[in-house]
């Protein structure tokens, strides 16, 4: 939508998808009271706790999509194989966890073959390279800053996004009116929008519906669960890039996500076996009196 449309303010598209899923799910959670309320959420904890979350998450929705503009899918989605590599880091800094020796292999496993991965991108350019090291950046921060400053908060899933939307809309529209809106009066954007009403709604739409897809599958399903669906759609968006859009793989691009795929999937491996020595240890200790 914003290359084809040339519709190019991705901030403005951010803002669009989080403002539709502030309002819908203030629709279902408190007008249709179809959730639990939460409680203990007052001005403090919200501007404190849940609103820097929700600006972070505005952040990376923003360079997400500015990057689109400078670089392939295909390499976007390998690019994010890389993931593990500074969420590790972000939580060893912020002193959050300890990786084991196995975690530390993985994620090197990972950065290597993101690097080889990066080598053989024929369109890489520097500023694609920039955002997608600041949106890689600013998801790690937003998962730590997810564990910190929301930990021990119970919440419905759809409460927690309920919260976190608006916060992220917030950032998003202050950032799309300082930066964008004087382009956007200037080219007559507006004339986009009002011209394709239903591309407009259907990406609001699809960003509501992967949102809540998020929270549900992690409200119902385990952690493995979750990371195994993450290590499948990955190589599925790459085929997607190469199929729907005739973005050309080179070898090594090829060869370097492969390693990084393997990487990630080892990470996950060992976060799964270090969260179950974790709870053996827990489960032979002796209980306190």
């Amino acid at each position: 939508m914003q290359v084809d449309l040339k519709f190019k303010y991705p901030m403005a598209v951010a803002a669009m998808g989080m403002g539709f899923a502030s309002v819908a799910t203030y629709v279902y959670c408190d007008l249709l009271k179809r959730v639990p309320p939460t409680i203990g959420v007052d001005t403090k904890f919200y501007w404190t706790r849940i609103f820097p979350v929700g600006a972070c998450q505005g952040l990376t929705l923003f360079l997400g999509n500015q990057m689109y503009f400078y670089l392939t899918v295909a390499f976007i989605e390998m690019s994010r194989a890389s993931l593990p590599v500074t969420t590790m880091v972000a939580l060893w800094l912020a002193r959050l966890e300890t990786p084991t020796s196995a975690v530390i292999r993985a994620v090197c496993l990972t950065a290597v073959g993101c690097g080889i991965a990066a080598y053989g991108e024929v369109h890489l350019t520097l500023v694609g390279a920039l955002l997608a090291a600041s949106n890689l950046s600013m998801e790690s921060l937003r998962l730590v800053m997810t564990q910190y400053l929301l930990v021990g908060c119970d919440m419905h899933p759809l409460q927690s996004l309920k919260y976190i939307a608006p916060a992220a809309t917030l950032t998003l529209l202050v950032g799309s009116a300082i930066r964008e809106y004087p382009s956007m009066v200037a080219n007559k954007a507006l004339s986009i929008v009002t011209s394709n009403p239903v591309h407009f709604l259907m990406a609001a739409v699809l960003g509501l519906v992967v949102n809540i897809l998020g929270v549900t599958i992690i409200k119902l399903s385990s952690a493995t669960t979750l990371k195994v669906l993450a290590a499948v759609r990955g190589p599925i968006v790459v085929m997607c890039g190469v199929m729907l859009f005739s973005e050309a793989v080179t070898v090594i691009e090829f060869v370097g996500y492969s390693i990084a795929l393997a990487g990630f999937i080892w990470y996950q491996y060992a976060l799964t076996q270090k969260a179950a020595a974790e709870a053996a240890v827990r489960l032979q200790s002796p209980t306190k009196a």
